[in-house]
């Protein structure tokens, strides 16, 4: 079976790192993760990632670059994360499709629940700001 393809955006602003929690009503509920999701069948992977950051957060943004790919293995499915740097353009978050978003320093990851699939990112995250 071919893994899940998954776009994440890993917006910086001032410093600071985007991550958003899950609904309770989705599988790993109430964790922590960067903001994206599936790409849909035919769906350049930038596009899902601005689609998703409108759908979850009501969020314009623009794509930098990809900054990472990770394979993680779930007991349910396998995922092969495209994570992408964004810009914020601005305006105001509204948390439409996750349950709340915070903005965090580097080093105050590792005090979130974080997804899986998502740990990888944070340890490089953190690295990079060493």
């Amino acid at each position: 079976m071919h893994p899940l393809l998954v776009s994440a955006a890993v917006v910086v602003h001032e410093g600071r790192i985007l991550i958003a929690r899950r609904k309770r009503d989705v599988p790993y509920p109430l964790l922590w993760e960067f903001p994206g999701g599936k790409v849909e069948p035919d769906e350049d992977p930038k596009d899902a990632i601005l689609r998703e950051l409108k759908e979850e957060l009501d969020m314009d943004a623009e794509v930098d670059g990809i900054y990472d790919v990770v394979y993680h293995r779930y007991p349910e499915r396998t995922v092969l994360v495209l994570s992408y740097r964004c810009r914020w353009l601005g305006g105001e978050l509204r948390d439409l499709d996750v349950t709340e978003h915070c903005w965090v320093l580097p080093d105050e990851l590792p005090g979130y629940e974080i997804l899986p699939a998502d740990a990888p990112l944070v340890a490089r995250l953190m690295q990079e700001s060493l």
